[in-house]
């Protein structure tokens, strides 16, 4: 759970009339994950529009995520995923909680997905390079730590990746 799993924290829940304005903070910034997965349940019951859902589900998983419980996570993701399919962020993250339970197959689909709905996604490009990595696909892994090292030039974990692989950075 070290990768940059906490992007979407920062996204906020719009929500609907009827949802509490103390559990879309909780779901939003709180830093208990009890407290976090109480409020975004809460916005999850109370909410009817796609991206407040998609997003109250995504921060309940990163709460599950950070508390061990990956596979409620993965279904909280996966729920964020069919209430939202653009929101990129849930694809990451899902992404990283399969390349945390060591399913790079898994990891890079989701990877990919996120990749093309937001093409500039370092961290995403990044850690398809890891999933590759793991997978075997040298070549694969190469390009995508140079991708996204042309984006983000000090990303220091995408020089690390070249060097393993006995890879020149661009």
């Amino acid at each position: 759970m070290n990768r940059v799993l906490k992007l979407a924290t920062a996204i906020f829940i719009l929500t609907s009339v009827h949802a509490r304005a103390d559990a879309t903070e909780d779901c939003n910034d709180a830093t208990n994950t009890t407290q976090k997965i109480r409020g975004c349940t809460e916005v999850i019951q109370r909410t009817m529009q796609s991206d407040a859902l998609s997003t109250a589900y995504m921060n309940r998983a990163i709460a599950r995520a950070e508390r061990k419980e990956m596979a409620k996570a993965l279904t909280d993701f996966t729920a964020a995923i069919h209430a939202d399919s653009e929101n990129n962020f849930a694809y990451y993250n899902r992404g990283n909680v399969y390349l945390d339970l060591r399913k790079p197959k898994q990891a890079k689909a989701d990877f990919t997905r996120a990749l093309e709905i937001a093409p500039d996604m370092s961290p995403a490009l990044l850690n398809r390079a890891l999933a590759n990595e793991m997978l075997g696909e040298r070549e694969a892994s190469i390009a995508d730590f140079r991708a996204a090292l042309a984006l983000e030039p000090t990303l220091f974990a995408a020089s690390e990746g070249l060097k393993r692989l006995g890879a020149t950075p661009p």
